[in-house]
Parts: structure tokens; C-alpha cells; sequence
């Protein structure tokens, strides 16, 4: 059962999760419960779906899940996008503007794996993608200058997690995938996804210095990666950065 458990990400659909609340803590608005539910899963229902799809290639990285149980797999995920069409719903009868809003990020999570040789595409796509439950609000009529420093921070240290990822698998994307390491190679990308963080630590400084704190745990993964460390490490510190800068602005506002 780990294994099944684990095929979500947990921590990653949490952060979404928190990334909702979030924006309408800073809004001032009414947390909308089915919303925060329906980002959850469909973050989850994405991460099966790229699973489903790169099955084959996965498993020379270990990954076997998906390609050893493929019709259970396939049930699991069915399911999961199955609850994420209802909980749209409910959150549409609630406001229809957040419902269309969920339904479009539903869609690229079905689709982003299908982009995967189109270059700067799939890493666009996640960085808008994940940080677009900050801007939910903005459909409740919430007023935009308070989101887009919060929205681009989120979508840069996104895009700087993403090529930490891109550069473990550098040595089985080739023919399979367009990514940043391997158009430029492990230092250039390396340097980017630092400059990346250290440009969202710059948008979270304007928008409030009571992050800066938490927020500093994500400069820390940026030094480590253009010092050479492992990608996982600076992706880490990245993780638990961007949490605790969650968590500040939802007690904070």
C-alpha cells in the first residue's frame, strides 16, 4: 500500500492545498473548502496521470508501479479524476468563476504530460499551474494587486524545482524529453534555477518581510544547488521554504 501512497506526492498536493488557503487568507475572503479539496485532488490526479504516462520510461529510474500494475493503476487514477470532476462541480455551484478556474487546471494536468517535447512548455506549464491556487480568489472579486508578487514568486521557485528534478533524470530524458539540462547542460541549468529562487525571494521581500525568515530556507537551496549539491537536496530546502512561507502568510496574512 506504500507504494500507492506514495504515487500521490502527498506533500506536494498539501502544498497546493495550502497554496488555495493562502490566497484567500490574503484576500480577506471566505476559504471556499470544496475549492481547497479540488486543488488537492487534482494535484494528486496529475501526478497519476504523468505516472500513467511515462510508465515505460519511469521504469528505468525504479519507478514500476504504474507499468507492473497498469489495470489496477488505471482504476486508481480514473478514480481520483472521477472525484476531482465532482468536487469542481460543488465548488462551481458555489461560484462558477472558481469553478471554470479548476476545471482549466484539471485540463493541463491531463495534458502537461503530453507537451513533454515542446521546449520551455512542460516547465511553463507546471510553474503557471501550481501557482495559479494563490489567484483563486481573484474570481471571488478579489482585488489582483495583492496576488501577483505572491503568484510570480511561487511560479519562479515552481520552475526552479522543476529543472532540480530535470537534472536527476538527465541521463534517461534524452530522445525522450525536451528539459533545460539537457538543451544547456547541468551548470547553466543549475544557475538558472538559482537565479530563479533568488528572483521569487525578491517578490516575497516586496510583498511582506514577515516571510523573509522562512523564506530564506529556500535562498539556502539555491546556494547548495550552484555549489554542486544534489539536486534532491536543494529541492528539499526549496520544499520546506516554500511551507513555511505558506504557513506564515496563512497566520499572518
Amino acid at each position: 500500500m506504500g507504494a500507492w501512497v506514495k504515487s500521490l506526492r502527498l506533500s506536494v498536493c498539501f502544498l497546493a492545498s495550502l497554496l488555495t488557503v493562502t490566497g484567500f487568507r490574503v484576500a480577506g475572503l471566505a476559504t471556499p473548502w470544496a475549492a481547497v479539496a479540488a486543488v488537492f485532488f487534482i494535484t494528486c490526479a496529475t501526478m497519476l496521470q504523468n505516472d500513467w504516462r511515462d510508465k515505460y520510461h519511469d521504469s528505468r529510474k525504479g519507478k514500476t508501479l504504474a507499468l507492473q500494475q497498469q489495470g489496477a493503476f488505471l482504476v486508481w487514477l480514473l478514480v481520483f479524476w472521477a472525484v476531482c470532476g465532482g468536487l469542481i462541480i460543488v465548488a462551481a455551484v458555489h461560484n462558477a468563476g472558481v469553478g471554470i478556474a479548476l476545471a482549466i487546471l484539471a485540463l493541463v494536468g491531463i495534458a502537461y504530460s503530453e507537451t513533454r517535447r515542446i521546449p520551455l512548455v512542460p516547465v511553463t506549464l507546471v510553474s503557471l499551474a501550481s501557482a495559479s491556487p494563490v489567484a483563486l480568489p481573484l474570481f471571488s472579486g478579489a482585488n489582483p494587486e495583492r496576488f501577483w508578487l505572491l503568484f510570480l514568486s511561487v511560479s519562479l521557485v515552481i520552475f526552479a524545482r522543476e529543472i532540480t528534478k530535470d537534472l536527476e533524470d538527465m541521463h534517461i530524458d534524452g530522445d525522450y524529453k525536451w528539459t533545460l539540462p539537457l538543451a544547456l547542460g547541468d551548470q547553466r541549468s543549475r544557475i538558472i534555477a538559482a537565479v530563479a529562487v533568488v528572483a521569487g525571494f525578491l517578490a516575497l521581500a516586496n510583498m511582506s518581510l514577515t516571510i523573509l525568515p522562512a523564506a530564506s530556507l529556500m535562498f539556502v537551496g539555491a546556494i547548495l544547488l550552484v555549489r554542486g549539491a544534489r539536486p534532491r537536496t536543494s529541492r528539499k530546502w526549496l520544499d520546506v521554504g516554500m511551507a513555511f512561507t505558506i504557513l506564515t502568510l496563512i497566520a499572518f496574512g
